[in-house]
């Protein structure tokens, strides 16, 4: 198992009733597991993103002489 550290963070009061929302329906056993789903989402989001964005750039960066 990787090693964990221990962060604070605020919330909105928005966000903790999501979180104890998870926590009621019984498909988390904790703030941790909530807080390490979401971020694992981030995580893909920011991948699929990734790839869009260098393909953007690269042909927003190419002139159209290069293209003849």
């Amino acid at each position: 198992m990787a090693a964990r550290r221990s962060i604070t963070v605020s919330i909105t009061p928005e966000q903790d009733d999501l979180i104890q929302s998870c926590l009621q329906s019984g498909r988390f056993a904790s703030t941790s597991e909530v807080v390490r789903a979401a971020l694992r989402l981030l995580d893909q989001d920011e991948g699929q993103r990734r790839p869009a964005a260098s393909k953007a750039a690269g042909t927003a960066s190419s002139s159209p002489s290069q293209n003849r």
